[in-house]
């Protein structure tokens, strides 16, 4: 493909940097963006939080919003990636657990390279499946647990009946969208799950249901949901504030979508 002079390639777009060496053979990624209901991004920070994670790489774009995450004082990229310990069971089979949090909404023109960078750091990274978090919005509190489905590129469809995910049908558009879309003849697994989510406020409830869905696809690690149900409140209003910090500092910023991914329940 010829290029003209001051041509931008795709790598100088959108890059993941690497900041340890840790090894992530075989593990599974959890991926958690800040769509509907704030699902993903409370799923992926609770796993970081009680998994003690390690932070391994984040990824950066001039194209996405100037925001940065302080902790204790210290700045970090707005999309990260965690890595929990290795965890070892008596067979000596391992594993592991790896976690993309975001806690910005990327512009829409992004998410195709997105996608297709991040399936491709995954890859090259030994990740053998990958599991997006996304919210199905409603009008009301869902009583009782959130309802989950799940949909999944041809690598990933075996898992469907082997784990007994209820399957969705309809369409799914936003970040989740453009990853399944970019995983299509992928060999590497991409597996969607979505949580019905209140469209007004973060709901962490729907967040812990999602956390125990995926909790037999690593039956090695404890992932204990009972403290983020018990401070759901707690947590839905800080990530809210969050939200509202970020889009004071950046007005332009694209409010969520509250037209939800698609009719996906019929």
């Amino acid at each position: 493909m010829a290029l003209s002079a001051g041509t931008v390639l795709p790598e100088e777009e959108i890059r993941i940097v690497d900041t340890r060496d840790e090894p992530i053979q075989g593990a599974m990624m959890v991926v958690g963006f800040p769509t509907h209901g704030l699902v993903g991004s409370v799923a992926a920070s609770y796993l970081v939080h009680a998994l003690d994670m390690t932070s391994v790489a984040y990824l950066t774009s001039d194209q996405f919003p100037p925001t940065v995450i302080m902790e204790e004082g210290v700045v970090s990229a707005p999309v990260r990636f965690y890595v929990s310990k290795l965890v070892c069971g008596v067979d000596r089979s391992c594993e592991q657990l790896l976690v993309a949090l975001s806690d910005i909404q990327p512009p829409p023109e992004t998410l195709p390279e997105l996608s297709r960078r991040l399936l491709d750091w995954a890859e090259r990274r030994g990740v053998q499946l990958i599991v997006v978090v996304e919210g199905q919005p409603v009008d009301e509190a869902v009583q009782g647990d959130a309802r989950v489905v799940a949909m999944a590129n041809r690598a990933a469809a075996p898992l469907l009946g082997k784990y007994h995910f209820e399957p969705a049908n309809g369409v799914i558009t936003g970040f989740a969208g453009g990853l399944l879309l970019a995983a299509i003849g992928r060999q590497i697994p991409v597996l969607c799950l979505v949580a019905q989510a209140h469209k007004d406020f973060p709901d962490a409830r729907a967040a812990a249901k999602v956390i125990e869905s995926i909790n037999p696809l690593v039956p090695l690690l404890l992932l204990d949901t009972k403290p983020l149900r018990e401070k759901a409140e707690e947590i839905e209003a800080e990530v809210r504030h969050n939200l509202k910090q970020q889009e004071k500092a950046t007005p332009g910023l694209r409010p969520p979508d509250t037209s939800g991914p698609g009719e996906m329940y019929r």
